[in-house]
């Protein structure tokens, strides 16, 4: 997904009056932000810097926006996993039900192993169904965290881009930075990073874990997958 924010390249002139407003609004008051038309004096290479934070910012805003659509399809998958489950359990129920009659009927040796085989694989099936279930909770977990990640880092690109700003009127027209707290800017980009670096550890340990259940999924699908076949005469042994 996002640990390492797979970037799409981006113009740098999208979305960016939104995102300067939506991104660190709450980080920043108006009386320590750069006033973009205390800018308009500064030539091409003046600009470059702040032009290269607005690209970068507009690259977190597209990264957050990939966060959320995948959080909301991990949260697809666990509802489609969920009627899978109903599926198994009447599975199940009509396996027992199988079995049941064959016993009351006093079926052959070789069709009351058969019943038996067929009740025992819809077991594993509906264990399998759960076992998916609890895998897909924990990517939904992991979706949370690199959605909160990639928040934190259009936050992070937002001060960047105030920072670049201040930099460059500081050599250029420091006398347009009055009222600008530069100290105040670096701050907030320092605490969010180290912000980011705690969700990155948090998002890498949820994906650990949900790893682990994805292979106890698998292990058990694939081994419910071939009791299927053998009992539908799909494997052959030879």
């Amino acid at each position: 997904m996002l640990n390492q924010f797979g970037w799409k390249s981006a113009g740098a002139a999208l979305g960016l009056a939104a995102l300067a407003g939506c991104a660190h609004g709450k980080q920043q008051s108006a009386s320590e932000r750069v006033d973009n038309s205390s800018m308009t004096k500064l030539n091409e290479r003046q600009m470059q810097p702040v032009d290269d934070a607005r690209v970068d910012q507009a690259r977190a805003s597209d990264a957050l926006a990939r966060a959320k659509a995948n959080e909301a399809e991990a949260r697809t998958r666990l509802e489609v996993a969920k009627a899978e489950r109903d599926v198994s359990v009447a599975q199940l129920n009509r396996s027992k039900a199988e079995r049941d009659l064959l016993v009351q009927q006093k079926g052959s040796p070789a069709e009351a192993a058969r019943a038996n085989a067929n009740y025992k694989t819809a077991e594993d099936r509906l264990r399998a169904s759960d076992l998916k279930i609890e895998y897909l909770n924990k990517m939904i977990g992991v979706a949370e965290r690199e959605t909160h990640l990639a928040d934190l880092h259009a936050q992070t690109q937002a001060e960047m881009v105030e920072r670049a700003k201040y930099q460059a009127l500081s050599v250029a027209d420091p006398n347009q930075l009055q009222g600008v707290n530069g100290g105040r800017i670096d701050a907030q980009v320092a605490s969010l990073q180290a912000a980011e670096n705690t969700a990155r550890k948090e998002a890498a340990d949820k994906r650990v874990d949900a790893v682990d259940s994805y292979n106890k999924w698998q292990e058990l699908d694939a081994r419910v997958r071939t009791s299927a076949w053998r009992l539908t005469g799909c494997v052959r042994v030879f």
